[in-house]
């Protein structure tokens, strides 16, 4: 194997195969440097992908990649001891096969065999420990291997948040504040088709895709998934670090408590386990992106921070590669005017910026301090659920107006204040 390339990736997520496919594919000779014996082996996403951009970067995708299931069914609930108020969406219109699910270890493993059918040379099972510094540029990594060390004329980091190599490039000035980060715990749970279809009200190929909040965080900022595969569920949560050093509360604790919920429990029930994973993922979106680039080095997908939760919707994956394109996209260019400066560069943060990932960002970049508010998984999930108990008559007696039935369920949980106040940060940062 070659010791020097146009450009090392750090990583075969999805962001740095994207980068490294976009590179090839443009005649760079490109290494993907990946610690995992298989790529997306390190991966706990759920995951839910968005289509757009797989449709413009790999028009086939849909015949070729692994997919789980189409997406026709969306929902959002709130959960308390023993009821769960939900909303959903969904749809058998062609909108509906938008987002599919995916296993990320099958998913990944075929978009970086693209890139290595595109010419690029995958190497796994190997650590970047550091970077090559030479007259204030980025020249290259050096791996734990003896004799370990890479050459190019750009490096992308793609290792995910808290990046190693952005540290050692010094792109990143400090440690990320724990409330920056959350951490993702995944179950897989084995499952017959047929009773997935049934449970979820499901047929062929449809899935769905629910979030949660509620009492079982126990105070704790975060959320929870249930995600439908083929035949099995990927099942949840993800949790803000910060929250959890200051609450005590164990994160396994908090998924236990959500898997033994009653109506959650109906859902999974006789599922078998067949994988547990943990993986820390970025929360803060704009907030949490560090500088994206420097002499030699460029930064991307969750290295960057490049992941939006704006209370309805969670979206990484479909960011992570279009950042990936538009780092390589970038590196292509730079290399061929033979300049790999830092100001040269810098035109992939304008171009990420102008693409629906920067612009996104922007918008929500206020948006996770609404639901850091301990009130959305304490008061709300029980304001939500006597609200519903009283207007859907589950007790015999005289149905109560909408005006009453707000304002007795608001007595002893929420005051009127703290409700405007939720309801005008919510319209203005969600």
């Amino acid at each position: 194997m070659s010791s020097k390339f146009d450009v090392i990736v750090v990583g075969a997520g999805l962001a740095g195969s994207a980068a490294a496919l976009e590179m090839a594919r443009a005649g760079l000779d490109v290494c993907i440097i990946e610690r995992a014996i298989v790529p997306g082996e390190k991966n706990v996403t759920g995951g839910v992908m968005f289509k757009g951009i797989l449709d413009e970067f790999i028009p086939n995708w849909k015949n070729e990649a692994p997919i789980e299931r189409w997406i026709t069914k969306k929902g959002i609930g709130m959960v308390t001891a023993d009821s769960l108020s939900l909303m959903q969406y969904e749809t058998e219109r062609n909108e509906g096969y938008n987002a599919c699910t995916l296993n990320r270890v099958h998913f990944d493993s075929w978009l970086a065999d693209k890139a290595e059918e595109a010419g690029a040379t995958l190497l796994t099972n190997t650590l970047v420990e550091d970077v090559i510094l030479e007259d204030g540029f980025v020249k290259g990594v050096k791996t734990h291997h003896t004799d370990g060390y890479i050459y190019a004329d750009i490096v992308i980091c793609a290792d995910g948040v808290n990046s190693l190599v952005a540290q050692k490039a010094g792109l990143l000035k400090q440690d990320i504040s724990p409330k920056d980060i959350g951490l993702g715990i995944k179950e897989i749970l084995s499952l017959p088709e047929e009773t997935i279809n049934e449970r979820f009200g499901l047929k062929g190929s449809e899935g769905c895709a629910y979030e949660f909040v509620g009492e079982f965080l126990n105070g704790v900022y975060g959320g929870a998934f249930i995600y439908t595969n083929r035949n099995t569920l990927s099942i949840g949560i993800v949790v803000n670090l910060g929250s959890i050093a200051e609450t005590s509360v164990n994160s396994r604790a908090i998924l236990e408590h959500f898997k033994n919920q009653p109506q959650i429990k109906k859902f999974i029930e006789g599922g078998s386990l067949v994988e547990y994973s943990a993986h820390l993922v970025p929360e803060v979106g704009l907030d949490m992106v560090p500088q994206l680039y420097g002499n030699g080095i460029l930064v991307t997908g969750d290295a960057a921070g490049l992941v939006i939760n704006n209370g309805f919707s969670i979206q990484g994956m479909n960011y992570a590669i279009a950042s990936g394109r538009e780092a390589g996209k970038t590196a292509v260019n730079c290399i061929r005017q033979g300049n790999v400066s830092a100001q040269k560069l810098a035109s992939y943060k304008h171009q990420l910026d102008q693409s629906f990932v920067g612009k996104n960002l922007k918008k929500f970049q206020k948006t996770h301090k609404v639901l850091a508010n301990p009130r959305i998984g304490k008061e709300y999930p029980i304001l939500i659920d006597n609200i519903a108990k009283n207007l859907f008559g589950f007790e015999d007696t005289i149905q109560p107006s909408l005006s009453s039935t707000l304002k007795n369920s608001l007595r002893g949980n929420v005051s009127p204040w703290k409700l405007i106040k939720d309801g005008i940060d919510i319209w203005r940062y969600m």
